[in-house]
């Protein structure tokens, strides 16, 4: 399992986090939820990015410093900005128990200083890639040299097994097991309320920016990891909808599959869930997006309620996510916005769904809300009772189908806060549930008010009858 930890970035006191399939992070706002989710996407992209400074390169082996330490070097001061007017932090990623890549910063220069685990770029590791890159460079010699038409064809073939092989092995390095990364970012309905024109005068700007801040020195960097994975979140909109416009809705995707396709009953669960959340069918046409209802009638998705608007790029993701059977990293930043408890429940089933179907899919959320960790209880319950007493199975599928069934090894769950316990597992070790002491507490303090004035107004009573 990787694990992160954290010290002194931010408002991160200390923390150190597993990163199980789904990981639950929960707390008040400026605790540091999304500072934690963003470094885990930095470190996770990490093997992307070597797999393209490699692969670009001009050279046959792997250089350490120059494919992989300043290009993470300044990546983090493309996204994070300057380090200069930062104190000493620590950052350890572990890819594995023994595989790790450790942030601190110069005491002198105040830059960035990466330093990988001794084991991590093993020499058997390196002379896989060079051999690969060569092969791949030999590839390319001959295509050149070829005026045949069918050899260049099965040469180009040639040529993107190699490719392939190169990125297996760079994910390997990075166990890295999933093909489709997105962090879903909070306020995610400026991709619906805004006309097209304006959704590209948008992306272009993001563009702009990002491109600038690149070209500025070491010191005068600014932090751009929101303009980032917001111009990476409308290309994944885009393809989205675009998928969705050709066949115009749910109903339409599904159909197009053949009839054996083995994802089909997950695929008509989704759809309904969708319906259940939305509280009508999503559909896209030429004159735009909408909610249809019953007799035909719809709104306009730009008209539609926030908590529609909010939710439904989460939806769709999941929905193509399941279609094309993607191995799928997520991180999802408040999924709970504007949205009723019970549909809250309704996407926390929808998040177990995706784990169920491929044991790479991960999902992390960022939460403030207690109804999505009481969701997420439930389902690890459901799968408890059933594993001990198989007697009860029908009964439990009555209440909470199996397809939303949690494993506890499969969930990591941690509580934020300012209290002297910064970061808190809020697991219990023995029930592999969500600590009752925990959810009490919450239901405590919001319970708390009504309780002393109930006090005072029962002492009030009395003493005015006595």
């Amino acid at each position: 399992m990787q694990k992160i930890y954290i010290k002194n970035f931010g408002p991160i006191k200390e923390a150190e986090i597993e990163i199980n399939r789904l990981l639950v992070i929960i707390g008040e706002q400026a605790t540091g939820k999304s500072t934690i989710s963003k470094l885990i996407y930095f470190f996770k992209s990490l093997g992307d990015d070597l797999f393209n400074q490699f692969y670009k390169s001009e050279r046959e082996f792997l250089d350490i410093t120059e494919d992989l330490i300043i290009p993470i070097r300044e990546k983090y001061y493309d996204i994070f900005g300057s380090t200069f007017h930062l104190p000493q932090f620590e950052i350890r990623y572990y890819f594995s128990a023994d595989k790790w890549l450790l942030l601190t910063l110069d005491a002198e220069t105040k830059k960035l200083r990466p330093e990988f685990s001794s084991d991590f770029m093993c020499n058997d590791f390196k002379n896989d890639l060079r051999n690969v890159k060569q092969s791949i460079k030999n590839v390319e010699r001959k295509i050149k040299s070829t005026n045949n038409l069918h050899e260049q064809l099965a040469l180009e073939q040639e040529k993107l097994k190699l490719i392939q092989e190169l990125s297996n092995l760079i994910n390997k390095a990075f166990e890295n097991k999933q093909n489709d990364s997105l962090y879903v970012i909070a306020g995610r309905n400026a991709t619906v309320g805004y006309s097209a024109l304006f959704e590209k005068y948008l992306f272009a700007s993001l563009q702009t920016k990002i491109e600038e801040n690149r070209k500025q020195a070491f010191k005068t960097k600014e932090q751009t990891i929101d303009e980032t994975l917001l111009l990476k979140f409308i290309e994944r909109v885009l393809k989205v909808k675009g998928l969705f416009e050709k066949y115009n809705n749910t109903a339409g995707l599904i159909n197009s599959l053949p009839d054996n396709a083995t994802n089909i009953n997950v695929l008509r669960i989704t759809e309904q869930k969708m319906l259940q959340i939305l509280k009508g069918k999503y559909r896209i046409d030429s004159f735009g997006e909408k909610i249809m209802h019953e007799n035909n009638k719809y709104v306009y998705l730009n008209n539609a309620s926030s908590g529609q608007q909010e939710i439904i790029r989460i939806l769709q993701d999941i929905f193509i996510v399941l279609y094309e059977k993607q191995k799928a990293f997520r991180i999802i930043e408040e999924p709970e916005a504007h949205l009723f408890p019970l549909a809250q429940k309704h996407i926390v089933e929808l998040f177990a769904l995706l784990i169920n179907q491929n044991t790479e899919n991960q999902i992390i959320i960022t939460t403030h809300s207690p109804y999505i960790i009481t969701a997420i209880n439930n389902l690890l319950f459901a799968k408890r009772v059933v594993d001990a007493n198989n007697e009860v199975e029908n009964e439990v599928e009555n209440i909470i189908p199996s397809a939303y069934h949690l494993e506890s090894s499969w969930l990591s769950a941690y509580s934020l806060s300012k209290n002297n316990t910064y970061c808190e597992n809020i697991l219990n070790d023995k029930t592999g549930l969500i600590k009752q002491t925990y959810l009490d507490s919450v239901s405590d303090l919001l319970g708390s008010d009504f309780t002393n004035l109930y006090n005072l107004h029962k002492q009030k009573y009395a003493n005015t009858t006595r």
